[in-house]
């Protein structure tokens, strides 16, 4: 099936807009307006139409965690069996530093990526993920900003 089948396709318009709000989140319409030519109302119309077509999820700050003592992270690989992926998820969901879940085809069922203050809290952590099946755990020495997702991926999507 095309895309087209699916959603209608973006409009340069509509790629200026996500390309705009994902460099700042917080840019006023009116500002945003005329950063791509449109009017006030058009524009807070078609950011509308990108929120209601999901395109557009939210809106959040950018927080840095070592500036509130989380200065470590680290990604955790974890191989358990697939009567334990429910168990595992609802598990990782009441662990206040595990930031993101990723569960995955191949050897490893899921990467976690947590958040600590100290080697003694991610000791906590692992144990308790280790519960589910073998661990491997990696330090992150640096993480690069994520990049935004571009006109050219956003166009061949």
């Amino acid at each position: 099936m095309s895309r087209e089948s699916f959603a209608p396709a973006l409009d340069p318009t509509d790629i200026a807009i996500i390309e705009a709000m994902q460099e700042d989140g917080r840019i006023a319409i009116s500002e945003l307006g005329r950063k791509i030519g449109l009017s006030q109302p058009a524009t807070s119309e078609r950011v509308k139409r990108l929120e209601e077509r999901g395109i557009i999820t939210g809106y959040a700050a950018k927080i840095n965690p070592a500036a509130l003592g989380l200065r470590m992270m680290a990604v955790i690989r974890l191989r358990t069996t697939h009567e334990h992926i429910q168990s595992c998820l609802k598990q990782f969901a009441k662990m206040p530093h595990v930031m993101e879940v990723l569960r995955l085809t191949g050897e490893d069922c899921f990467i976690l990526k947590v958040f600590v203050p100290s080697p003694q809290e991610l000791e906590t952590i692992v144990d308790t993920v280790a519960r589910h099946g073998a661990v491997t755990t990696s330090l992150v020495l640096r993480s690069e900003e994520p990049k935004p997702i571009g006109r050219a991926l956003i166009q061949r999507a």
